[in-house]
């Protein structure tokens, strides 16, 4: 085997490797915005009643090509102590959106959040804190911390 072959097979796996550890990043949605003391939601992924005072929305995204989802909870009365409404939603072109995850999950804290700057965390509480939603590995579920809810993908 020529040293050029050699190198052109170690560039393959490499890239390989790489592109490999870009799907596995993408499998966590990342941290969009935070939105507090609100008394309707601009994404308009919640309406009506969720919005009976002020509430706090944060979103986290994932980009799926010309689509993305997203999800979004809202901070408000029908929270508990430890979970909060939540929703998983897919954005199409041209603006349709499909709900396909509606529940109650663990509360996030908002990577901004400055009430809880500083404060002494585990290394399993700062991961939760970085990435609260991420994908099964097959795509099947949302999962949040020790939650796991089936997405819906047979809506309309």
């Amino acid at each position: 085997m020529t040293l050029h072959l050699r190198s052109e097979i170690a560039l393959a796996i490499l890239c390989l490797l790489i592109a490999g550890s870009a799907e596995a990043a993408e499998a966590n949605f990342t941290f969009k915005s935070a939105r507090r003391d609100v008394t309707t939601d601009p994404d308009g992924i919640w309406t009506g009643d969720a919005f009976t005072g002020k509430a706090s929305v944060f979103n986290y995204e994932m980009r799926l090509g010309t689509s993305s989802l997203v999800v979004s909870q809202i901070w408000n009365e029908d929270c508990s102590s430890s979970v909060c409404p939540t929703r998983l939603v897919r954005f199409e072109p041209g603006g349709r959106r499909i709900v396909l995850v509606d529940d109650m999950m663990h509360q996030v804290v908002p990577p901004n959040d400055p009430r809880f700057a500083g404060l002494p965390k585990s290394a399993q509480q700062a991961e939760y804190e970085r990435h609260p939603f991420r994908l099964s590995e097959d795509g099947r579920k949302l999962l949040n911390g020790d939650f796991g809810f089936d997405i819906d993908e047979n809506k309309p």
